[in-house]
């Protein structure tokens, strides 16, 4: 079972679903890409990026309470979405969503800084109400990257746009060598 976020809140999501709130009926929900900060003070964030290219000790998080209801709303739907669910990192999903007012999530999140940097070591990723239900994102990125038989700082999303352009620039060039000689 992958290591998720409990919210003992169910979520209305159709007639069959339960009532939300304390007294609920339906099932408990479980989610990814849910954490928060292990300081004292427990700070609610989103995990968009377990880890960052060639930083594999650092991770890319949104602290929910300091965004306007609109974003935060439409944020957690995404991250409570099947595919949000579904995605290995949340913030590959995020770049192909949008919030209601039509800008792309992700472009938003981090044009207008909400997107912060933190060492792995200080998020807590949150998938039970209990101690046995909370992990250290640094331990939980050890133990991917050992069942996927790689290194911690191979776990980051490569940008596949640069190398990309470059494997065209390259060929390009050798077209032109080629030409050339000719």
């Amino acid at each position: 079972m992958p290591l998720v976020n409990v919210n003992d809140q169910a979520m209305a999501m159709g007639p069959e679903s339960g009532q939300a709130g304390a007294g609920q009926t339906g099932p408990r929900r479980h989610f990814k890409h849910i954490g928060e900060l292990a300081d004292e003070s427990k700070a609610k964030v989103v995990i968009v990026y377990r880890t960052v290219p060639d930083e594999p000790n650092n991770c890319l998080v949104v602290g929910t309470k300091f965004l306007p209801d609109l974003y935060h709303n439409a944020l957690m739907k995404a991250v409570e979405s099947d595919v949000g669910q579904d995605a290995k990192e949340l913030g590959e999903f995020l770049g192909r969503q949008q919030f209601p007012d039509g800008t792309n999530m992700l472009a938003i999140l981090h044009n207008d800084n909400y997107i912060k940097k933190f060492a792995t070591k200080e998020i807590v990723v949150t998938f039970g109400p209990t101690t046995d239900g909370r992990i250290a994102l640094n331990k939980l990125n050890d133990q991917i990257a050992k069942d996927t038989g790689v290194k911690v700082s191979e776990l980051a999303v490569k940008d596949e746009t640069t190398s990309t352009a470059e494997a065209t620039s390259t060929k390009k060039a050798d077209a032109k060598k080629t030409t050339a000689k000719k």
